[in-house]
């Protein structure tokens, strides 16, 4: 293939972004956890409406997965991988990329310094709402081949692998970030993803500089290229996707982006939060500007998939270091929250960016409820002012692990309203509203609630951010269509 070009990461809200620079579009690239709405049977459907206006846009399609990574001791989802490759399949799609991060634990025996052990206690894997760094050893290379492996082999087209974020201190047991990634590449025999805001953000942060990360990387196996903006936050660079690209990371793409032989797509990354702060003429500027500095080059047909590479001595030996599941367990539970003992958890809560991965987890949940139970979130922030808000969401979190989908979220904190009954009057008939629309979405389909408060009255209210005043109570039916 002659490769595909330039273009943008597609989140919900960015059509008017796409539309504004529809023609200089050579590439749009797809998240397939933002079109995909989760049940309550534990099925999952697409948003039909969200895919057919995506195929009207002009260019090429890839598939980027962010809830289904490669990099972990669980292997991925086989239902999400199943949905990832039936989208690449209608769309087109060349390739398909997921992070080299873990999100989920699995489930194991843990002993009384809680590492795994026989005798101990029985713990269950859990999700950790954020994408984590694996355990960068011999053994966690042969984790997360074997993980890339299962995916890659379940998928009709190939997979790349992105380098991700590591907000954590460099440790004397692991390998260096560009030699475990490309161990990983060449054992699992995949592409790569090189998102070059990730990794001057980890050089930024203090871990390995971009010059020694590409110098490990095997290049001629990076396909795809990710631009994105950033900001600095309690003393670290933030990949937060938050606008465009800095002056450093535009001269680091003048200079990495010849020294890529396979690179068939550049990408701007943003994120949904910061589309209304974005110009989009800035934005137009910027394609044009990758565009002058790369052009994709005529390649034969298909991608070039070398064989995987054995890597020697796949295990680690006594002594060597917490093994990956002992890491994921340790890292997962300190970042949600819980408490994590032995050795490990103690060296990894000394570590500053704990606290900031805790923090990032929180936000992004309480990003996904405010998105969904929209008048609830409003009542009880106007009822219990911020701090009461925090300490309640500060009681869910720790009681209840992270969702994949923001859907799953809002019912589970609707539970746990529902179970905690905090003082906050009307909560039940907001609660009730929302839900209501959250199944009317689920299900594309018209929903009836029983209310004892008049709903123009609490909507009005809620509406204006003012608590309502005396709203007539009764009996109402109420129908919520799409």
């Amino acid at each position: 293939m002659t490769g595909l070009g330039v273009g943008l990461t597609h989140v919900p809200g960015a059509e008017p972004l796409l539309d504004a620079c529809a023609d200089l579009l050579e590439v749009v690239e797809i998240e397939p956890q933002a079109l995909w709405r989760a049940r309550p049977d534990g099925t999952t459907g697409c948003d039909e409406e969200a895919l057919r206006r995506l195929a009207d846009l002009p260019g090429a399609r890839l598939l980027h997965g962010v809830g289904n990574p490669v990099g972990g001791c669980r292997p991925p989802d086989p239902r999400q991988t199943a949905l990832v490759g039936e989208l690449a399949e209608r769309l087109g799609a060349p390739w398909v990329s997921e992070h080299l991060a873990f999100n989920r634990t699995t489930g194991r025996t843990a002993g009384p310094t809680g590492r795994t052990g026989r005798g101990g206690r029985s713990e269950d894997g859990f999700r950790t709402g954020f994408m984590l760094p694996p355990r960068q050893t011999l053994e966690g290379v042969r984790r997360s081949v074997a993980s890339v492996r299962a995916m890659a082999d379940a998928l009709p087209v190939p997979l790349a692998v992105e380098i991700g974020t590591n907000y954590l201190r460099p440790r004397a047991d692991e390998l260096p970030d560009g030699r475990f990634v490309a161990s990983v590449a060449e054992g699992a025999g995949c592409g790569l993803l090189l998102d070059l805001h990730n990794v001057l953000a980890n050089e930024r942060n203090g871990r390995a500089s971009v010059g020694r990360l590409l110098d490990e990387l095997p290049l001629d196996r990076v396909w795809e290229v990710h631009l994105a903006g950033g900001f600095e936050h309690r003393g670290y660079w933030l990949d937060a996707h938050s606008g465009l690209p800095d002056k450093e990371l535009l001269a680091l793409a003048e200079r990495v982006l010849p020294r890529l032989p396979a690179l068939r797509a550049v990408l701007f990354e943003v994120t949904g939060s910061a589309l209304p702060g974005l110009d989009p003429q800035a934005v137009r500027d910027l394609l044009v500007r990758v565009r002058e500095q790369w052009r994709p080059q005529p390649s034969p047909a298909g991608l070039a998939l070398a064989a995987p590479v054995p890597w020697p001595s796949p295990a680690l030996e006594p002594g060597d270091g917490p093994g990956p599941e002992e890491w994921e367990h340790a890292l997962g539970a300190l970042t949600i929250g819980r408490e994590a003992d032995g050795t490990l958890a103690r060296e990894l809560a000394a570590d500053p960016a704990i606290a900031l991965l805790r923090e990032l987890v929180t936000e992004f949940r309480a990003s996904a409820l405010a998105g969904t139970l929209v008048h609830t979130v409003r009542l009880l922030l106007l009822t219990l002012g911020e701090a009461g808000v925090r300490a309640l969401l500060d009681d869910y979190t720790r009681s209840h692990p992270p969702e994949l989908f923001a859907t799953e979220e809002a019912m589970a904190f609707a539970a746990h309203l529902r179970r905690t009954r905090p003082r906050v009057p009307w909560l039940a008939d907001v609660l009730e509203l929302d839900l209501g629309l959250v199944h009317v979405r689920l299900d594309d389909a018209p929903r009836t609630v029983r209310l004892g408060t008049d709903p123009n009255d609490l909507l009005a209210a809620l509406g204006a951010g003012r608590l309502p005043v005396a709203p007539a109570q009764g009996s109402f039916l109420v129908r919520l269509t799409v």
